[in-house]
C-alpha cells in the first residue's frame, strides 16, 4: 500500500534552498582557505549511462554501457575577503600552472590530475533539512565528489547599472559522486552553537 503523504505529517521535501558546500582553496600563505559561506548555487551531482545498440533482423536491442558523471555548475559571490577572484587565481599556480615569464618557468611544471585535484579539497554538497514539529536543521545528506577539479572559471563581469554582487562561474568535473545519507547536526542550527 503507498504511503499517503498528504496526511503525513513527518514528510518533509528536500528544499533547494537548505544546502553547504564545503570547499577549500589555496590562499596565498600556502594554506586552505575555507568558501562555505560564497556558495550562492550548485548543481548537484547527474551520470549518464551509455546505450550500446544491437540490430538483429528488423529489431534493435539496446545494452548499458559506461557510466559517465557529467560536470556540475558552481557559482560563488565574490566578496572582497576572503577574494574568491584570488583563491582561484592561486589554485592555477597550486594545480601546476605558471605564468610564462621566462624559459624556465614555462617548461618547468605542468598540471596534472595528481596537482589539479590535490589542490582544492574535494567538494562537498550538504543538504540540511528541518526535523518535523521541531526547529532543529540537520544534514540530512551529503554528496561527495572524488577527484575533482575545475576545467572552467569566469570571474563574472562588472557593470555600472547594476548593483548585484560579482559573482564566479565554475565547471567543475570529477570521476564519480558518494551520497551518503545523514543525520548530525547542522552548522546552519542556532541550538548548536
Amino acid at each position: 500500500m503507498a504511503t499517503d503523504f498528504w496526511r503525513n505529517p513527518s514528510f518533509e521535501p528536500k528544499r533547494q534552498f537548505r544546502f553547504l558546500v564545503q570547499l577549500s582553496l589555496p590562499d596565498s600563505r600556502g594554506g586552505q582557505q575555507d568558501v562555505t559561506f560564497l556558495a550562492k548555487s550548485v548543481d548537484r551531482p547527474s551520470y549518464t549511462i551509455s546505450s550500446n545498440p544491437h540490430q538483429f533482423f528488423n529489431h534493435t536491442f539496446y545494452y548499458p554501457g559506461r557510466v559517465t558523471w557529467n560536470t556540475i555548475s558552481l557559482t560563488l559571490v565574490d566578496p572582497v575577503t576572503p577574494n574568491a577572484s584570488e583563491l582561484l587565481y592561486n589554485y592555477l599556480a597550486a594545480s601546476g600552472i605558471h605564468i610564462p615569464t621566462d624559459y624556465a618557468t614555462a617548461t618547468r611544471t605542468t598540471i596534472t590530475k595528481a596537482s589539479a585535484t590535490r589542490a582544492s579539497s574535494d567538494l562537498v554538497i550538504q543538504e540540511i533539512a528541518t526535523t518535523q514539529g521541531t526547529d532543529v536543521s540537520k544534514i540530512v545528506g551529503e554528496w561527495r565528489l572524488l577527484n575533482s577539479f575545475f576545467t572552467d572559471v569566469n570571474f563574472g563581469s562588472h557593470s555600472y547599472d547594476s548593483e548585484d554582487m560579482v559573482e564566479v562561474s565554475l565547471t567543475v568535473q570529477y570521476d564519480w559522486a558518494e551520497y551518503n545519507k545523514s543525520d548530525r547536526p547542522s552548522p546552519l542550527d542556532p541550538t548548536e552553537r
